[in-house]
């Protein structure tokens, strides 16, 4: 008897449980290595949620230019903590204006990496809930595209691929979820593995 390769897609998180998840760790990241933070800015009905994600416009000095990533950018000396740098971030980057919508909480400080290798700083990721409304975008010239993406699309292995890559001239495929052809992959699906891990959940991977 032929089984589905795919196990069945889980549920995402409703609000209520995503709050309960991040009830806690509602306090800035005051890491002196932050150098960098982004907003997980979470939007839609209550028991079906999206994330906004961007991709990044076509830039030589930008060593993510081109990639799928979520709004965000480094900590200036303006910003008061890397909180604050994500909201400026944001509303910069798409015109979000998260400072007037709750925060959940902090995901906490991951390395960044560039090509395998820790460049010694650290990214803090911050989650809010915008409203019902998956509201409209006004991208900044740093933005190529806005979207908005289903919980529930992120969680299906059905969406999980690979986004072929090198490292010191070696090719080898790196997870990732595909979504309208684009590749979420790298420290961006780091930071949303993590998101779904608070909820117990598991963010999409490729069936071996």
């Amino acid at each position: 008897m032929l089984t589905h390769p795919y196990p069945p897609a889980p549920n995402p998180p409703d609000l209520s449980r995503i709050r309960r998840c991040l009830e806690g760790t509602q306090i800035p990241d005051r890491e002196e290595d932050t150098r960098a933070a982004v907003a997980l800015v979470l939007a839609g009905a209550a028991a079906d949620l999206s994330v906004c994600l961007i991709l990044r416009a076509e830039h030589e000095s930008d060593q993510w230019s081109g990639h799928v990533a979520l709004p965000g950018g480094h900590v200036d000396p303006i910003d008061l903590n890397p909180r604050e740098a994500a909201i400026r971030e944001t509303r910069e980057e798409v015109g979000l204006r998260v400072e007037r919508s709750p925060y959940l909480g902090s995901l906490g400080a991951q390395p960044i990496n560039r090509n395998g290798r820790s460049t010694g700083m650290l990214l803090s990721s911050y989650v809010f809930h915008l409203g019902e409304v998956l509201e409209q975008f006004t991208p900044n010239d740093e933005v190529a595209e806005a979207f908005w993406v289903p919980l529930r699309h992120l969680l299906d292995p059905r969406n999980a691929g690979y986004r072929p890559t090198s490292r010191d001239g070696v090719a080898y495929d790196s997870p990732a979820v595909i979504y309208q052809g684009h590749h979420i992959w790298g420290l961006t699906y780091r930071v949303l593995a993590v998101f779904f891990e608070r909820m117990q959940l598991q963010i999409a991977q490729p069936v071996s």
